[in-house]
């Protein structure tokens, strides 16, 4: 039988330039085993091998005339990130000026306690809106 956290978001979150950010979500679609903590982790309450999936929607940008540098954006899944940070499950691509997508799955063990999140980063010189996000963990062996 699996068991699922489904957090989402559908309002933009601005993230700030060149710094690791840990998104927030606005609800849990789905919170099997009370595993959403804090809207912005989901939090294994036994060791699993899960997979963990996230959707995010960059917003469009504005790009000054004359200003022709790639923009990359960047994410990645983090373990523990007010503890011992561990990140695995990294994707960077470059960014385009109008709405980039970025949907990654990684399965990886799920640590009894040990809370994971998204974060995600950007190289343009102003805060960018994350506009949507999902972010999930399912396992099937418990």
């Amino acid at each position: 039988m699996a068991t699922v956290c489904k957090l989402y978001r559908n309002s933009p979150q601005l993230i700030p330039p060149n710094e690791w950010t840990l998104l927030t979500f606005e609800k849990a679609l789905s919170n099997d085993r009370k595993m959403a903590t804090n809207l912005s982790l989901i939090t294994p309450p036994v060791d699993a091998d899960f997979l963990w999936a996230r959707n995010l929607r960059w917003g469009a940008i504005q790009i000054p005339d004359g200003d022709d540098r790639p923009r990359q954006v960047m994410s990645r899944f983090i373990r523990d990130p007010f503890g011992v940070r561990d990140d695995t499950g990294a994707d960077d691509r470059l960014a385009t000026p109008g709405r980039t997508w970025q949907t990654v799955a990684w399965p990886f063990k799920g640590q009894a306690d040990m809370p994971v999140g998204v974060e995600v980063w950007h190289d343009h010189d102003q805060p960018w809106p994350l506009e949507h996000a999902q972010f999930v963990g399912e396992t099937s062996d418990y």
